[in-house]
């Protein structure tokens, strides 16, 4: 092999393990995004459920609260 083509092959192989190596680190930076996705998407199904207690708690004083009134209203003064 002709020095020169020593040369080229050097350069070629030195970028083939840079390529290489970045692939390696965006895969795993992928991984970890996915990781953090999926935690977050946990969080918020977990978060609409609370609200969604939430409201029924709400709508519970809302309709308690209303019957008090109705019951105040009946009383004559």
């Amino acid at each position: 092999m002709a020095e020169g083509e020593r040369g080229l092959l050097g350069d070629l192989e030195e970028k083939v393990s840079h390529f290489l190596m970045k692939y390696q680190e965006l895969k795993r930076e992928r991984d970890e995004l996915a990781a953090t996705l999926s935690a977050e998407r946990e969080k918020t199904v977990h978060l609409e459920r609370r609200l969604e207690l939430l409201a029924q708690d709400r709508d519970k004083v809302k309709t308690r609260i209303d019957q008090l009134l109705l019951r105040l209203k009946g009383i004559d003064m």
